[in-house]
């Protein structure tokens, strides 16, 4: 499955399993927000073809054991059953499996987050020589975190180098994405204590009979999002979102359980607040009001 800015909230899910999820979600805020100063700054730290080559072959080793959700949802059937008799092998298999993968994450870089940075002629198109290497570094450091308990600890760390050194403005979870709705949202919840993390799993597990509602109050929000060109603006929040999750102290489990999916859908609704209609906001935002009521 493509990653895409259309498509953040499956993004995020991802990264919200991940135990270097939050530090991806951080990368791809600054690109982004990434200003051609930033891009400048980026391609100048650039590691080089050799060495950049090296990592790529360290990656391409982590990445024989990632398993992708397609190779596993075949066994969904003898996961359950398995479950009943008290084995979760092949059901801890399916909550950590991947939609996308790192190819994925290194298209939604360069040709989304960077698309202003695309020489166009025609159907011909081909990205500045230092967008191009600044996507690299950008690139690389996203990999340390996708592939974080992958990756040899020199290497993961020797990937995020570039960026670090590079000195772009950060978008951790100290910056806001701007929306006071989603701004306010985000600071709630990293605040999150165990008390609240247990009332959201309750929740969550209360209104698991009625997700069947959330699909498409998110594709109502998306529309809007798109009709009001505030996709970008959204994507923003949702990784900003994983970043709070995890300061929340939520785990992979949360998340693969639908405390993820839950607050996914509150920060969608709350970025579009203002022409969502009533009831897909109703959806979208009742996993939140009944936490926090």
């Amino acid at each position: 499955m493509p990653y895409s800015v259309v498509g953040a909230p499956a993004l995020a899910f991802d990264l919200a399993r991940l135990p270097g999820g939050d530090q991806v979600s951080g990368v791809l805020r600054a690109a982004l927000t990434a200003t051609a100063d930033d891009v400048e700054r980026l391609a100048a730290c650039h590691p080089g073809l050799p060495t950049r080559s090296t990592w790529l072959r360290v990656r391409d080793i982590a990445i024989e054991t990632t398993e992708n959700v397609a190779d596993v949802l075949p066994l969904a059937g003898e996961a359950i059953d398995e479950a009943a008799a008290g084995e979760t092998r092949l059901l801890r298999r399916l909550e950590t499996g991947l939609l996308g993968d790192v190819d994925a994450l290194d298209r939604i870089i360069r040709r989304e987050l960077l698309d202003w940075t695309w020489l166009r002629s025609g159907e011909l198109a081909v990205q500045d020589p230092a967008a191009a290497e600044a996507a690299d570094v950008l690139a690389d450091a996203a990999f340390a975190g996708y592939l974080r308990d992958r990756l040899p600890e020199d290497a993961r760390r020797a990937m995020a180098v570039p960026f670090l050194r590079a000195g772009v403005p950060t978008r951790d979870a100290t910056v806001p994405t701007g929306v006071p709705d989603v701004d306010e949202v985000l600071t709630v919840l990293a605040g999150a204590d165990d008390a609240v993390r247990r009332r959201w799993r309750a929740v969550v597990d209360d209104l698991r009979l009625h997700t069947g509602q959330w699909a498409p109050a998110m594709h109502q929000a998306t529309w809007a999002l798109s009709l009001t060109d505030r996709l970008r603006l959204a994507c923003d929040a949702q990784l900003a979102g994983v970043i709070a999750f995890r300061r929340a102290g939520f785990s992979a489990r949360d998340a693969a359980y639908g405390v993820w999916n839950a607050l996914s859908g509150v920060l969608q609704a709350s970025a579009v607040g203002d022409v969502l209609p009533a009831a897909e906001a109703d959806v979208l935002l009742r996993p939140w009001r009944e936490v926090y009521a």
